[in-house]
């Protein structure tokens, strides 16, 4: 969904296309924070001779108003998350245009990124610029200053260059699902949108055969001994390390206190999805 103004007044008008994310895995209701919550994969089939499927992994943002801490915990989420997959073909990143500076947690996000993946991953980056409809769907100003930050922070081996930078925009989708919604447009609005749906296509189009074709798979596991993997598999070890101390503990207590030898067993139930616990909702007290 998405917020339009319509009329000569300008009343507000909310957007909406498909049906609502199940999981909660979209915020829009909060602006300047990430909308997207958690990693979620989106796999699409391609109309090519080799039956490919193409697996976008959609991730939180950074530069979050809620500040550092939740960059840093949206960070993690997403390197346990990539730590999981075989390989990835392509790490892209998505700037705005015409930005007058770019995030400082864009670098530590590069470089935490890089920790993770080892140096071979830098040739896997590509950099696709959105809303590039209004710098004629180039880089625009966020150009030398993504240059210079490159230079700056010993990064100068990533290529960005017109091969793996892509420029999009997608008003046209947007101008289609407001159309759903009864939302009029004139005759000149529809010949821009047209345009506008053309050039994204035609770039869409190239992205892909660049990532398919062009690119070589870089094999997460052959960097398995990289200090970042190493910290996330420690970190991966606390949480199961300290419910089976709590365990222990209880079933110690239980043991002193009934002579019976009955145990507390932990049965882990494995979940497919993300998921939360809200710790301001009353929740039933069980005594032991």
């Amino acid at each position: 969904s998405f917020l339009m103004t319509v009329g000569n007044n300008f009343d507000e008008c909310i957007v909406k296309f498909g049906n609502s994310d199940s999981f909660n895995n979209e915020d829009f209701d909060h602006p300047g924070q990430s909308v997207t919550q958690h990693c979620k994969s989106y796999v699409f089939h391609l109309n090519d001779t080799n039956k490919t499927k193409l697996r976008i992994i959609d991730t939180p943002g950074f530069g979050d108003t809620r500040g550092l801490r939740q960059d840093d915990a949206n960070m993690q989420h997403i390197l346990e998350y990539i730590n999981e997959l075989t390989h990835l073909n392509a790490v892209c990143f998505l700037l705005k245009p015409n930005a007058s500076r770019i995030n400082s947690f864009f670098i530590a996000c590069l470089t935490q990124l890089l920790d993770l993946l080892g140096p071979n991953a830098r040739q896997n980056i590509v950099f696709c610029f959105t809303n590039a409809r209004s710098t004629f769907y180039t880089p625009g100003d966020t150009a030398p200053l993504l240059k210079s930050m490159l230079q700056s922070f010993s990064f100068g081996d990533i290529p960005f260059i017109k091969q793996n930078t892509f420029c999009f925009d997608n008003e046209s989708f947007r101008y289609l699902v407001a159309r759903q919604n009864s939302i009029e447009f004139n005759d000149q609005d529809y010949s821009e949108y047209e345009n506008s749906w053309s050039k994204s296509v035609t770039e869409s189009n190239h992205f892909l055969s660049f990532v398919c074709r062009e690119l070589k798979s870089h094999v997460i596991k052959d960097e398995s001994q990289s200090i970042k993997q190493t910290q996330l598999q420690i970190s991966c070890m606390i949480r199961p390390m300290l419910e089976t101390m709590r365990n222990i503990f209880q079933n110690l207590i239980a043991w002193k206190m009934d002579t019976s030898n009955g145990s507390i067993e932990l049965n882990p139930i494995v979940l497919h999805r993300s998921a939360a616990v809200c710790y301001t909702c009353p929740r039933p007290i069980i005594q032991l």
